[in-house]
């Protein structure tokens, strides 16, 4: 069972959530995660593509079917490479195999290690060394 000041947590972030039409939120602790998601925004964005797209040519793709991106899953400064004397982890063009580490983000002073979840060809890299990311921000373009 939620304590009060947890649901009233909760309250405010789908407040928050749906007055600045989000996507999702996610709150993290050491304790506890929140991560809330509005599919209604979701499912208006996929209804808008459908309606726009021409109604004659059947093998039209919607972008997200085009554009296959690993993402980051935390809020901190992303790292190409492990020192930086060392090559990147991953370059353009480069294969890669599940579980292959791909970059690191630093959060809160420890740095975590970003692997692939499937086999696949790094078509482009989204973000810079040192640069600051958010959760679910594209960091790869894979094919």
């Amino acid at each position: 069972m939620l304590d009060k000041k947890i649901t009233d947590t909760i309250d405010i972030l789908i407040k928050k959530l749906k007055d600045n039409k989000l996507g999702s939120i996610k709150l993290s602790n050491k304790i506890n995660t929140i991560e809330i998601s509005n599919n209604s925004i979701n499912q208006s964005l996929y209804q808008n593509n459908q309606n726009t797209s021409p109604e004659g040519n059947k093998n039209t793709k919607s972008i997200s079917e085009e554009i296959i991106t690993i993402d980051s899953p935390m809020v901190g400064i992303v790292y190409l490479t492990p020192k930086p004397s060392s090559p990147p982890f991953a370059k353009k063009g480069q294969k890669i195999k599940k579980g292959d580490t791909i970059c690191l983000i630093e959060a809160m002073k420890t740095f975590n290690e970003i692997k692939s979840d499937k086999d696949c060809t790094i078509k482009s890299i989204m973000i810079k060394n040192g640069e600051a990311v958010e959760f679910g921000q594209p960091l790869f373009e894979i094919l």
